[in-house]
This record gives structure tokens, sequence and C-alpha cells, in this order.
């Protein structure tokens, strides 16, 4: 047996007060006289022997009452295997999942009420010289220090729900961050959550003997779940007055086969509104019209209970005005080119001999074209490097016949790869840059056995050691088939082969129609429709300056850092929805939309047995299976062993009734 507090025990000099009573008689006596007492003798000898045995009972009795009082104070306990390793002052690290998961339900409620309740109770199984601290998504500052009981318990039930969703290893490791700051010599980690498989990483469980780690699993209704997973446009540069088709995919988790109700609002007006039947997965298709260019905001939205934070999608899209291409060609234009631009509404195609440029017409244009020229006189040369700084993108289509000295300028001025040799061998095609932004949208998955352009000669790329270029596709010698390099606000494209049939059939492939088609369409800026909270950068292109951004949505505003072409949101955005960017003269740059993060939608969690299976691999894991109402005192037990004290204030009990019966009854 061992004591909580011990220093109680010095008050067992209490026991001297019954004993001393019991020495000194204080009470006076009066004698009366009596004629004759010798009829007495005998009643007086019996009465001091009885009176001598309740002295000493009552006695007994008032040493053992204060005896066993005094014990109660002190706390005895008998010590577990656990307690045993128990240090006299513990760090306690306590993590509540308040993630969009635990807003699910079971018999008793909500997940997150009673993930509070547990931690309360935890926080009560241990006393005031435990350093405590509380974490939950959020990871705020306050997380850095020690907690009161009474402050720990009130930010305990403060926790709403957050979109964050850190993975469990990152919590793990910020919980054991501030247990270091800690003094104690034992310390504990709680963590309450579902345990969702999609951030329940289980390799934290290296053995650590330093630190105890506690898991107590919440376990939800085995209920299904429906969300609107993404969102998409058939033609990625939509215009104003014609039809517009949006893709949407819906996902489900554990559902039978459900009608579901999809509404499609832009602005404040409701655009669409279609119902499909879902198990899995589909796709549905909304159709609508805008009547103006510039940036509109969508909003997507089903209905379903309980898990409702991704029953909504918003998007947001720009009608841009129309991206004019300029074709510049030696002799004559390519058909596929003029055939590909010059049928597309989205693009102002023209044409035009280099030998009759008309440089005003150049300035206006996005995407350049050179077909087939023999050689890069300087005005143009000079004329193109403004542009692609400026924002401009190129792609290059080399003569047969081409001037290698001026066209080695050219690139050399642009700090890229040049034309350096003819091969004329025929050579293959093997590789494609599937991440590559122009083949966004082109491949539902990676061709193992593609049918690749037939290249009869190609012009070989230098190479150069300081140029930061990116092959789109590539031979199987590693020679570059296309490459991109980055120059300013701009791009360049080269390809090693030509347009006319002597180099390849590239322009009569399938390839070729969604490569120029995307360079093009890129060279007005990438449209990305939606972004996820918590992703800290996004890619944004707009003309260089020093001076702040601002990002607005209602009251809420901050100032983003743009780096380049990224802008950066940090953890700023914490609220789905659409926000306004805004340059320094307040004038609207974009409309961004945010939504939460879909890893919280699939509710498959770690069943028992596999916590139980990851405890018992590891010494210091331990699953906790009770409810509120018992954790309290299973804890206690835990920490500090089996409590006697209550057997204590029984006792005590039992022997004060006891004294009262021997003073009346004997």
């Amino acid at each position: 047996m061992e004591f909580i507090y011990p220093q109680f025990l010095l008050a067992l000099a209490l026991v001297a007060i019954p004993i001393i009573i019991h020495l000194f008689n204080f009470r006076k006596y009066k004698t009366i006289p009596f004629s004759n007492v010798s009829f007495l003798k005998s009643v007086k000898d019996k009465t001091k022997t009885k009176s001598q045995l309740k002295h000493l009972l009552i006695l007994l009795s008032r040493i053992l009452s204060i005896c066993f009082i005094v014990l109660a104070f002190s706390q005895p306990y008998l010590p577990t295997q656990e307690s045993a390793k128990m240090a006299n002052k513990q760090a306690i690290s306590i993590y509540i999942d308040n993630s969009f998961s635990m807003d699910a339900e079971n018999e008793t409620g909500r997940l997150l009420q009673q993930a509070q309740k547990q931690a309360a109770a935890i926080v009560e199984s241990h006393s005031e010289k435990d350093d405590l601290y509380l974490i939950d998504n959020r990871q705020l500052g306050i997380h850095q220090r020690a907690l009161s009981k009474e402050e720990i318990i009130n930010e305990i039930y403060r926790l709403n729900r957050e979109a964050q969703t850190p993975n469990l290893k990152q919590i793990v490791k910020q919980q054991k961050h501030v247990l270091e700051t800690s003094d104690a010599d034992k310390k504990i980690i709680y963590i309450l959550s579902d345990f969702q498989k999609t951030i329940s990483d289980l390799s934290i469980a290296k053995s650590d003997t330093l630190y105890d780690i506690r898991l107590i699993k919440i376990n939800p209704y085995e209920k299904g779940n429906l969300y609107i997973d993404s969102c998409w446009m058939l033609n990625p540069n939509p215009q104003n007055q014609s039809n517009i088709e949006l893709l949407v995919r819906i996902k489900g988790f554990n559902i039978e086969e459900r009608d579901v109700t999809l509404s499609l609002n832009i602005g404040d007006q409701q655009k669409a509104i279609t119902n499909t039947v879902i198990t899995e997965e589909a796709i549905v298709s909304l159709n609508f019209k805008v009547e103006e260019n510039g940036w509109h905001n969508g909003t997507l939205s089903l209905q379903d209970y309980p898990i409702t934070f991704d029953d909504s999608y918003h998007f947001s899209f720009e009608i841009k005005p129309q991206l004019v291409v300029q074709h510049i060609f030696q002799n004559e234009p390519q058909p596929s080119v003029k055939k590909l631009f010059d049928e597309d509404d989205y693009f102002d195609y023209s044409s035009q001999n280099v030998n009759q440029l008309n440089y005003s017409e150049l300035a206006n244009s996005q995407f350049i074209i050179l077909d087939g020229l023999n050689e890069m006189s300087t005005g143009l040369s000079d004329y193109l490097q403004k542009g692609i700084n400026a924002g401009q993108s190129l792609i290059l289509f080399p003569s047969s016949e081409i001037d290698f000295e001026s066209y080695r300028a050219f690139c050399l001025s642009l700090s890229i790869d040049y034309y350096k040799e003819i091969v004329t061998f025929t050579n293959e095609l093997a590789d494609i840059d599937y991440e590559h932004i122009l083949f966004d949208g082109v491949f539902e998955s990676q061709e193992k056995n593609m049918n690749f352009p037939l290249v009869k000669r190609y012009f070989r790329l230098s190479s150069l050691s300081k140029t930061t270029g990116q092959s789109v596709l590539s031979f199987i010698n590693q020679d570059s088939f296309i490459k991109e390099f980055t120059i300013g606000q701009g791009r360049v494209y080269l390809s090693s082969v030509g347009l006319d049939k002597t180099f390849s059939n590239f322009d009569q492939h399938a390839l070729f129609v969604p490569i120029l088609y995307n360079m093009a369409s890129y060279a007005g800026g990438k449209q990305q429709m939606a972004y996820t909270i918590g992703q800290q950068s996004i890619p944004f292109v707009t003309r260089n300056t020093n001076l702040p951004f601002k990002m607005k949505q209602s009251e809420f505003e901050f100032i983003p850092n743009l780096r380049g072409k990224t802008l950066f949101v940090g953890d700023q955005i914490k609220t789905a929805g659409h926000y306004d960017l805004f340059d320094y003269n307040e004038q609207r740059l974009a409309q961004l939309a945010f939504n939460y993060d879909r890893k919280e939608s699939n509710l498959t969690t770690l069943q028992a047995d596999e916590l139980e299976q990851w405890s018992a691999n590891n010494d210091n894991i331990l699953v906790l299976d009770k409810k509120a109402e018992e954790l309290t005192a299973f804890l206690g037990q835990l920490n500090n062993g089996k409590p006697l004290w209550i057997y204590c204030i029984c006792l005590s009990l039992l022997f004060i009734i006891l004294e009262t019966l021997l003073i009346r009854l004997l």
C-alpha cells in the first residue's frame, strides 16, 4: 500500500487526544453520605469492571475512527503495474478530433459532444499539479502552454467543428513537441477520434517509452454519405450567349441506390436542376448560359444528412473575350493549323506572311505560331523577345532549311535551347509527361501502348545545362520532341519537327489537336474552377508588381503574398465559398472558389480490432473503451492504483457509530 499525500499521516498524532482524555478523568465526583454501605460493596465491584471495559472500547473506537479519517486524507492505494510506472507529476496532452466527420451521430448523440465529455472526464482524473494541454485540428498557439483544470475544461466545451484535416501522425508529432516543454517525468498522449482511415496513420506506433499513447474511439452509426466531389466544363473556354456544359462528379459512400436532386446556381439565380440515381459514383451533366463576359460564381448543391459540409461545391469561372492567335508562315499556312483555330469561336485567328508582317496585330496576340520560317530576322526576334517576357506564348515549328545561326541567336537571347543538328533516321516517341498542363483532361488513364506520331527526321536540341526546359514529349533516346520554356510571364515551345510531311505525320495525329489547343488556351492563363481549403499556394498569372493584393469575402479580408506566378494564401481561408481578389487600386482581378477537403467525406474508420491489434504490438499504446461516466474512475485507478480512501471513510464512520452505541447501550 502507498499514499498519494503521505504528509497527512502526521495527523495521526491526534490519537493522543482521546488517550489523554481517557487517562485523565476530568469529571469531579460528589460524595453522598450513607448510613450503611455494606450492602453496596458487591454492586460497586461489578460496576467498576463493566465501566472499565466500556471506556476501553470507547477509547479504541475513537482512536480507530481518527486513524481512518487521517488515512482517508492521505489517500492510500494499492499500486497496479501501470501506476507503478507513474511519476508524481504527469504531463497530459489531449487531442480532440473536431473535423467534419465528428458531426456524425450514434445512439448517444453527436460524436464531438461525446468526445468533449470524455476529455472532461480525463481532466477530472488528474490532479492540479499535472500539466494539462489541449490540441484540436486548428493547432492554435494556446495549445503550446499548460492549462489549469478549469481553463482546459472551458476550452474543451468551446470547441466547434473545423475544416482542417491533419493526419494522426501530424497530431502526435505536435503533441510530443508540446510535451517536450514540460518537466514532468511521465507524459501521456490522449487521442479522441472516430479514426477515419483517410487520416489515421498507424506509423505513430514506434516504441517510445517516454510517451504513453491512449486511444479512445468514438463509433458513429454505420450510415452512408453522399457528396459532390468535383466539377469541370466540357469546353474549357466557354463563351457568353453559348451553351455551357458542366460535368459534375457525385460520389456515394456506403449507400444503396438513391435518387438525388442536384441544383446549380450562378450568382443568385438558379440555372439548372436535375435528378439522377446513384450508388457509388455518377457523372451528371448540367447545361446553362451566361449573358456577360467576366467572372461568374457558381454553387452546386444537394441534400444529405447528417454529414452536410460536402453537400455544396463552389466554383468560379471567367468568360473571356476571344483569344487572339497569330499564325506566321514562310510560304503558305499549314492547313491543319488554320482548320483547328479558324473554326472555334473562342479564338480570333489570323495568319500573316513573314515578309509582310503587321506588328500592330502581333501586339494584340496572346498566342503566336511560327510555321516553317527559314530564318529569324533581327526585328522579329527583338519583338518576340519583348512580347514573350510580357506574357505572350510562342510555338516554333522549324523549316527544313533553317538558318541555324539566326535561330541560335534568337534562342540564346531567350536563354533557351537551340536547334543543333538534323537527325535523318527514323526515331520513335517513347514518353509523355502525363502530369503536364497540356494533357490536363486529355487522357482518362496512362496508355501503355499508345500509337505515337511517325517521325522521319527531326532537329536535335542543344540541351544547355543553364536552361530550365521541360520535355512534353520525348523520343526513346531521350531527345525532346516538344520542349517547354518559361520566359518572364510567357512561354516558348520548341518543336523538333516541322509541320510538313517530310518531318512526320504529327499534324494529322490525334495528339496534335489537344496539344496545340491547350497551348493556345493556356496562353491566356489556365482557368482552375476551384481550390481546396488547406491548399496554401495557388497558381496565378498577373503582371509584375511589388504592390500588395487583397482577398475579400463579405467583411473578411486578408493580404496574400504573390511570388512569381504563385499566390500564397497560407491558412487564412477557413470557410468554403467565393473570394474576390483585388489589386492595390481596388480593381477586381479574379474570383476564386474554395471548398472543404473531401478526405472527410469517406466515413470508413479503423475497426476496434485493428486498434486492439495495434495496441497489442506496442507496449506504450492502450485502447480505452469506456463511457465518460466510467472514465474518471478508471483512469484514476490506472494512474494511481486501486484507491482505498473510500474504505477508510466507511470504517471511520463505522467506528463513530460503534462509539455512539457503546455510550448509549452500555
